[in-house]
């Protein structure tokens, strides 16, 4: 569960953030180009388009490669670094510190000392700790509560999204988990365990984590909608998590 958490705090969560940004700079660039007038501009015409080409068919080639080539570079460059900034940044990010610093603590026998347990000097970091991560849940609540009240009133979600986010989280899902599991177990990776068998296939089952909602709400797009989906993935996964509960129980027997 803490590798989960991890998880989506960093790819999920830069995948909902890469996502926000696009949608904006598509919003904004098509209320820029619905309040964009025509062009007033005198000494523009067709004459001066065909001599602005011209002139521009009259540049050598060289250069025109030469300009290109550097353009590639440059750009190609700006990817590099983006992406070593986008990585900088998930790492830095305080879900994942909490992660790393979690990691850390929970596998260094004296740190673990320092803070865990009734004997430990530093168990009011604990306690801390603890009261805090009791009350995010009840906050995701809320902002979920908050989010599909508005959803359900303009999220214009459409049968088929949902039912397509439906068969593949409860029926693709499930199937290739068995895939996986089987295969891991067939290949000798996994030990012959039909309880740890069956945890890592009730994976594949589970319904979206709240959290997703949490970062649309951080990055301000899709909030009615993503509630509307986690509103009907959790009522479908009441029944879903029977059925193939009972279903891996079968082929684990």
């Amino acid at each position: 569960m803490a590798l989960g958490g991890f998880y989506i705090w960093t790819f999920t969560y830069q995948l909902i953030r890469s996502s926000s940004l696009k949608f904006k700079a598509l919003k904004t660039a098509e209320e820029n180009e619905a309040f964009k007038g025509p062009n007033n501009d005198s000494e523009t015409n067709e004459k001066s388009y065909l001599l602005d080409n011209n002139s521009q068919d009259q540049l050598p080639i060289r250069t025109t490669k030469t300009t290109e080539n550097q353009t590639v570079e440059v750009s190609s460059w700006r990817k590099i670094v983006g992406m070593v900034h986008t990585i900088l940044e998930e790492l830095t990010a305080p879900p994942t510190l909490g992660a790393i610093v979690g990691f850390l603590f929970g596998s260094v026998t004296w740190l673990k000392n320092l803070v865990i347990g009734d004997a430990a000097p530093l168990r009011v970091i604990q306690d801390s700790v603890k009261l805090l991560g009791d009350g995010t849940i009840p906050c995701i609540t809320l902002i979920l509560g908050g989010n599909l009240t508005q959803g359900l009133r303009k999220a214009q979600v459409k049968p088929s999204t949902i039912i397509a986010v439906v068969c593949v989280r409860f029926i693709f899902s499930p199937l290739i988990g068995i895939g996986i599991v089987k295969t891991a177990a067939n290949l000798g990776f996994l030990p012959a365990d039909p309880l740890y068998h069956f945890v890592l296939m009730l994976q594949y089952t589970v319904p979206p984590a709240m959290n997703i909602s949490t970062m649309t709400q951080l990055v301000d797009v899709a909030q009615e909608e993503c509630s509307v989906l986690i509103m009907w993935t959790y009522l479908v996964a009441a029944l879903a998590l029977t059925i193939w509960s009972t279903v891996f129980m079968w082929l684990l027997s």
